[in-house]
């Protein structure tokens, strides 16, 4: 059998995964139990629907021969291409005791543990199946079908099978896109996005106006002061100045002094005499003088500049007894000069 024919040559295409990861599929069986399978990942396949084509029917022989048996499975040949899957939809007629009835890909193995439909002995009953095709090896495009009647061996019942639609792998061209539908309400506004990178700096803009002046700061505290300067050099003398008034008389204020001085009579008639004045006090000439009980002539006079020694002459009168030494008795005048 080829592939199956498609009413007017057009057949009708929709998109679908002929597989599912990770979906579980639940069983109900007669006697109440569950049984949970996960079907396993596939390619994804395009799906085509035809008018309904019988492929099996016992009653009449189609397909296979005689009715099938509890516990016995039987394959079904579909088609000779490559075809991943086939839609059908399967009937079961009069069975002779209650049971399901599992539509399982050609080359399943072990007892099926799924069921495509379930009934009581008596019904007619159908379901559509879906069912994958083997696309290489012993089973290649066929299906395996295997009535239960819960482990009971000898009841029977008649099977029939339409396919209405098959599937090859690969994804048919889309369809024309629909017409746009209205536009639905505005959503809520979304949370602010992050903030953007920062852009290129813009060009340098003209310069502001100069602001107004500060207002004075306070004044900064004192210095140290600073080291004195070197001297400087002395001015030049200046012009001499007018003679000043005189000055007024100084006083004058006198002392005497008597001053033994002795004299040999054969010194030199001129002797060297100091004056014993106080210091600060200058002697003046004059006086008189006495030379022991008799009275000679004596001279004194100041004969050096300072003024500090002075001569004496003595001079005996004529007759007179001159002994070997004199003394002379010298009285002096200090004076004492105050200033104006």
């Amino acid at each position: 059998m080829n592939r199956f024919r498609e009413n007017d040559g057009r057949p009708r295409l929709w998109r679908s995964r002929w597989a599912a990861i990770g979906a579980a599929v639940a069983v109900t069986l007669g006697a109440g139990g569950l049984i949970t399978v996960n079907a396993a990942e596939g390619p994804p396949s395009s799906v085509v629907t035809i008018d309904p084509i019988r492929i099996l029917d016992t009653r009449n022989n189609i397909g296979l021969t005689g009715q099938f048996q509890s516990g016995v499975p039987r394959k079904l040949r579909v088609t000779n291409s490559d075809l991943t899957g086939a839609l059908l939809n399967v009937t079961v007629v009069a069975p002779t005791a209650n049971g399901f009835l599992s539509v399982r890909p050609g080359d399943a193995t072990g007892t099926p543990s799924t069921s495509s439909m379930n009934f009581v002995a008596g019904d007619i009953v159908s379901n559509s199946v879906q069912v994958g095709l083997p696309t290489s090896g012993a089973g290649t495009g066929q299906i395996e079908i295997t009535f239960d009647a819960y482990g009971v061996s000898g009841p029977t019942t008649h099977v029939l099978v339409d396919v209405v639609g098959y599937m090859f792998e690969g994804e048919g061209a889309p369809g024309p896109v629909g017409p746009r539908g209205p536009v639905g309400p505005a959503g809520a506004d979304g949370a602010p996005g992050a903030d953007g990178a920062d852009g290129a700096p813009g060009p340098q803009g003209e310069p502001g106006l100069d602001g107004a002046p500060g207002a004075d700061g306070a004044p900064g505290a004192d210095g140290a002061d600073g080291a004195d300067g070197a001297p400087g050099a002395d001015g030049a003398d200046g012009a001499q100045g007018p003679k000043g008034d005189p000055g007024e008389k100084g006083e004058s204020a006198l002392r005497t002094l008597q001053q033994t001085q002795p004299m040999a009579k054969s010194d030199d008639p001129a002797t060297a005499f100091s004056p014993n004045c106080p210091p600060g006090e200058t002697p003046i000439a004059g006086g008189w003088y006495r030379v022991g009980a008799d009275l000679y002539t004596v001279n004194i006079w100041n004969s050096y500049p300072s003024g500090q020694r002075w001569a004496i002459e003595l001079t005996v009168p004529t007759g007179a007894s001159t002994p070997d030494s004199v003394n002379v008795t010298v009285h002096v005048t200090c004076a004492v000069t105050i200033a104006p």
